[in-house]
Formats: structure tokens, C-alpha cells, sequence
């Protein structure tokens, strides 16, 4: 059996694959929760597992998912699917000839899902919304951070993201998504056309 490694996702095929929200959930709930059947799957994010089947074998495809075929508690033998990586991470390039546009596909599409499930968890009668243990938060904060203070958000940032890493017993499954920008678009100036020379026609 190949053993996990830590290999960003880099891929021109693999970002395209990791596009889908519904992937993106798969990969996530593999690497947080070890292998686990199309079927066990299904039950965590309340979807036919047949339906699965389709986006499972095109992340095994680009070699992001293995499988691995074991006997169940019932004497059959069943698929149980896990990742390549221990930790799935993107590889960005931003130069010119880069992977900037794929990456900014994925990340739309985890704020997309991210908004699809704060949607629906805000319109469950019995969510946590204050207190120390809220359930339920939406935070954006700008200001100015120094070369140390971003040092210490990469941190904060990497922290929270191991704190949700692991599956504890008796746990429930939350989904937690950031974004990190710097606001340098924001002091750019529009380019703006020069003007036609009167008495000229423009072409």
C-alpha cells in the first residue's frame, strides 16, 4: 500500500477536478476522517452514494484518491477510499503563465459552498449564535498588518485550520472557511483611455 504524502495539488487536472464543491467536501471529509466507503460518505453529507461514484473515480483519475478494497463486518468486500496527501494543499503560481486562474476558481467555489452551508445552518431553529460556543459566526476585519503581524495570522490561520483536523469521538462536523487577501488593487487607479484629438475621427 503507498504510503500518504504531503504533495501540494498542482496539476493542471487536478485543479480542474478540485473545482467541484462537491470534491472539494469528498477530499476534505477523506483526509479529516480516513478512508471511508461511497456509502459512508453519502450518510455525512446526506447524498445517494451513487451519485458519488462519478466524482470519486475522476479524483482517483488524477491521482488524488486511493482505493483500497477490504472484507466489511458483513463478509463482503468493499471500496474504501482515501487520499493521496495527508493534508491536500493547492501548489499557486502566481506568474504570468501560472495557475492563478485555476486557483481562483477553487477558491470561489469554497466560498460558494462555505456560503451554501452558513445559508442553511442560519435557517436551523436550534443553532448556537452567541456565546463561547457559537456554532454559527461570519467575520471580515481590514486593517494594516506589519511583516511580524502577518507572520502571526499565517499561524492563528494554520492552528485553527489542525485544531479541525482531527475526528474527535462523539464530534459533530463543522466547516470553517478563510480568506487571506492584501487590499493593494484597492490604491490602483482605473487606466484611463486617452482622449481623441478634436477635429479628429476616432477609429
Amino acid at each position: 500500500m503507498p504510503s500518504p504524502s504531503n504533495r501540494p495539488i498542482g496539476q493542471p487536472r487536478q485543479l480542474r477536478a478540485v473545482a467541484s464543491p462537491i470534491r472539494q467536501e469528498l477530499l476534505d471529509l477523506l483526509a479529516r476522517g480516513g478512508p471511508m466507503t461511497a456509502a459512508e460518505l453519502g450518510r455525512l453529507l446526506q447524498r445517494p452514494a451513487d451519485g458519488l461514484y462519478y466524482h470519486l473515480h475522476a479524483l482517483r483519475r488524477v491521482g488524488l484518491l486511493l482505493e483500497d478494497e477490504a472484507p466489511s463486518a458483513k463478509g463482503r468486500s468493499e471500496v474504501r477510499f482515501r487520499t493521496v496527501a495527508t493534508e491536500p494543499a493547492l501548489r499557486h503560481d502566481p506568474s504570468p503563465r501560472g495557475n492563478s486562474k485555476e486557483i481562483t476558481s477553487i477558491v470561489a467555489s469554497m466560498l460558494r459552498l462555505g456560503a451554501r452551508d452558513f445559508r442553511a445552518a442560519a435557517a436551523s431553529a436550534g443553532v448556537r449564535t452567541d456565546g463561547p460556543r457559537r456554532e454559527l459566526w461570519a467575520l471580515r476585519a481590514v486593517g494594516w498588518l506589519s511583516p511580524s503581524d502577518l507572520g502571526r495570522v499565517n499561524a492563528k490561520m494554520q492552528a485553527l485550520r489542525d485544531a479541525v483536523a482531527k475526528k474527535p469521538a462523539g464530534g459533530q462536523l463543522y466547516g470553517i472557511t478563510i480568506l487571506l487577501t492584501p487590499l493593494r488593487h484597492r490604491g490602483r487607479k482605473p487606466q484611463r483611455r486617452p482622449r481623441a484629438p478634436r477635429g479628429r475621427e476616432r477609429a
